[in-house]
């Protein structure tokens, strides 16, 4: 039923151009996000995917923006955008698949992730110049959708926009699988300020059972040095902490597989596939009440354990999960059942992005 109504709409969507920005040398979720979307539009489309580079650096953004504007795009019947500021670009028929905003331009202003935060006032009209720029570019787009309901309310609060979530299938589910629990907490996240890290390495100077932490991600030398580095002297942290650093997918999918469970306790996250990764690992996740994204998939005490953001409540949920192992791998397994139950999947992704109900055929 699905390849028929694809090939209904290839009749009339053939090309597909699909854009995003990219930070060079950057390998995170964005990245993840766009080839996973672009192997399965392929399948169906002649899909043509452009990356552009694109700094987050505040002095450069209005000069990138200006010069997407100025590039030619309107190839193909369709052009699929996401990650700031590729949603700029000018296309006869445009549609967004919305990941997040500049963050620190939006809900991150107030907090202390704002890396503006101690020239704000310096700042206030390149903020006003950026929300003005979303609303103009998101408004042209034939259709607005969101990659979870934490970036719809964004989109709502501050650009008055009401998207349709979309959630991300997780590439490669069916390899991730579960073993039995060994000793061990598994953190797999880039390490940089708003995944906090530093939050559950200090945990560990206040858990009282023998386990270990282990973690693993590509590392923000600048966050590293400044917030984990000292945290590495004391040695009621170092005996129980294992970095590894990037690790290669096989690696990651066997650590998932063994653990007690997942910590992932970033702030406001706009998605989260490490939520996905260890529900399909049948794993409980550890997660805080201020993170964002995984709080649409997990629930305290059914498949994992939502915590107050403070060492001392992460180390209190890590023993808890250590002392009752039998209650840890109930959870995992519900976790599995609350994934599947949400059958994220791509054929109602594809068919809602090549509608001929919004595209221009």
């Amino acid at each position: 039923m699905f390849l028929k109504k694809v090939l209904t709409v290839f009749k009339k969507v053939r090309k597909i151009l699909l854009v995003s920005t990219k930070d060079p040398f950057i390998y995170g979720g964005d990245s993840v996000f766009i080839n996973s979307l672009e192997n399965e539009l392929s399948k169906y489309f002649e899909v043509e995917k452009i990356f552009i580079p694109f700094s987050i650096n505040p002095n450069l953004l209005e000069e990138q923006i200006e010069g997407l504007r100025k590039l030619k795009f309107d190839y193909g019947d369709l052009a699929i955008t996401s990650r700031p500021f590729s949603y700029a670009i000018k296309h006869h028929n445009k549609i967004v698949w919305f990941m997040h905003h500049i963050r620190y331009l939006y809900e991150l202003w107030d907090t202390e992730f704002n890396i503006l935060r101690r020239n704000k006032e310096k700042y206030l009209k390149l903020r006003e110049k950026i929300i003005q720029y979303d609303n103009i570019f998101l408004k042209e787009c034939k259709k607005v959708f969101a990659i979870s309901n934490n970036v719809k309310n964004r989109l709502e609060k501050f650009n008055g926009i009401n998207a349709e979530v979309l959630y991300p299938p997780l590439p490669n589910k069916e390899k991730y699988f579960s073993q039995s629990q060994e000793n061990f907490f598994f953190l797999p996240s880039r390490l940089a300020t708003n995944k906090r890290q530093d939050l559950v390495i200090s945990a560990l100077k206040h858990t009282k059972e023998n386990y270990k932490l282990v973690i693993a991600g590509q590392k923000d030398e600048k966050y590293f040095r400044k917030k984990i580095e000292p945290l590495l002297k004391e040695k009621q942290i170092v005996e129980k902490l294992e970095i590894l650093d990037f690790v290669e997918e096989e690696k990651k999918i066997e650590l998932y597989s063994k653990c007690l469970a997942i910590l992932f306790t970033p702030f406001d996250e706009d998605y989260g596939y490490i939520t996905l990764e260890a529900f399909y690992s049948s794993k409980p996740v550890i997660t805080c009440k201020d993170s964002g994204g995984p709080l649409e998939f997990v629930e305290h005490n059914f498949n994992g354990l939502v915590v107050d953001p403070t060492p001392q409540s992460i180390a209190e949920a890590m023993d808890y999960l250590f002392k009752h192992k039998k209650e840890a791998e109930k959870m995992g397994q519900n976790a599995k059942k609350t994934i599947e139950q949400k059958n994220i999947g791509w054929e109602k992704i594809i068919e809602k992005m090549t509608s001929n109900k919004f595209s221009i055929l």
